[in-house]
């Protein structure tokens, strides 16, 4: 498997363990090496994961198996997702159909984000590409860092954020035509970013690291996350992987990692308390939630929604089951519904305006 791996690739490998889809998120840094007993249970997205095209093959064609990473819809009709090769889609019809949308570029695309229907941000291995037609064309923006970037996130067509490896956070106050670095830490990766309005946000990553803001990003202060050695046996220690995170109100927010682990705020950050699902001890890559209750969380072969809060958890049905599958990106459409997608180029709508009820494949 390795052999055939680009330079490039065995060159990150050497100072980092992969995981996440076809191995294309750097989800570990170097001192996550030392904790593998921690990470068994990505073992098979490491091996599965990190694709073998032949060397040969510089391009690919995009199709719509390819796999896709983050949703967004702005509208109940409109809406875009993203993934690997640099593939968006794009519908106009609350998701039933899908249309190619030409990025410009192969990379992998990890976050997509739409403020409204015309103004959009995708990102991804060292990317940053802007649409203010909808997506009819896509224009390259220059990071001022040469990092992987995870996660954008944006609450006007001017302001947004992006986060990234070595804790790094990006800021725009002019829609992305200059990025800069707004707060960086140690050498840990933030996979995700969330706010609840233009001052209250919170992102989330490696070692269970939270970081939060009340005042748009000026100040990001440090609320959770622990990284340190054994000094019996000198391995790594630390808080589980966050993968995810979503921002409900000031006070309030959701955030979900490695091993089954559900963690919320109810008092802006003070405190983090983990939440009893009953999910297995796998990986949940994705949160979202309506803000007035319903909470849906997705991961590897798992996809649960509370409706009281996160009092009660239950499994939703999918047709064809994702048991096999995984889930990276969940969107709320409209008011009360909800869009997932996944490995594969899956895409899930729920058949009704309650979660609870039954969710189909989208036929593509």
């Amino acid at each position: 498997m390795i052999s055939c791996l680009r330079k490039s690739e065995l060159h990150r490998m050497t100072r980092t363990i992969k995981t996440g889809p076809k191995g294309n998120h750097r989800l570990f840094s170097a001192r996550g090496v030392g904790r593998l007993i921690s990470i068994v249970g990505v073992i098979f997205f490491i091996s599965y994961f990190v694709s073998c095209a032949p060397v040969a093959q510089q391009k690919k064609e995009k199709t719509m198996s390819e796999d896709l990473l983050s949703v967004s819809f702005p509208t109940e009709k409109e809406g875009w997702a993203c993934g690997r090769w640099g593939v968006v889609l794009h519908t106009a019809d609350g998701g039933k159909t899908w249309t190619f949308q030409s990025s410009g570029i192969e990379n992998t695309l990890a976050s997509i984000y739409f403020v409204d229907p015309q103004n959009g941000w995708a990102v991804g291995t060292g990317t940053i590409i802007h649409t203010t037609d909808g997506g009819k064309t896509w224009e390259k923006q220059k990071s001022p860092v040469p990092f992987y970037l995870m996660k954008v996130y944006f609450v006007t067509p001017l302001k947004g954020w992006i986060v990234g490896e070595q804790t790094h956070i990006l800021y725009t106050i002019d829609g992305g035509k200059t990025w800069d670095i707004q707060f960086k830490d140690e050498d840990y990766i933030l996979k995700s970013i969330s706010f609840c309005g233009p001052q209250n946000g919170w992102a989330v990553g490696e070692y269970g690291y939270i970081y939060h803001t009340e005042d748009g990003g000026t100040t990001w202060k440090k609320q959770a996350g622990n990284f340190g050695f054994s000094e019996k046996t000198g391995e790594v220690i630390g808080d589980p992987f966050m993968f995810d995170v979503v921002a409900i109100d000031p006070k309030t927010a959701w955030a979900v990692g490695i091993d089954g682990n559900v963690t919320r705020t109810v008092d802006g950050g003070k405190t983090w308390k983990e939440v009893k699902t009953d999910a297995p001890k796998t990986q949940l890559f994705c949160v979202a939630s309506n803000r007035i209750g319903t909470v849906l969380i997705g991961g590897n072969g798992t996809f649960l929604i509370s409706t009281d809060n996160g009092k009660t958890w239950k499994n939703p049905k999918f047709e064809p089951p994702i048991i096999y599958g995984w889930v990276y990106g969940i969107a709320i459409r409209g008011s009360s519904e909800f869009v997932a997608v996944g490995w594969e180029g899956s895409i899930y709508l729920s058949d009704s305006k309650n979660p609870l009820s039954s969710w189909h494949r989208v036929k593509m």
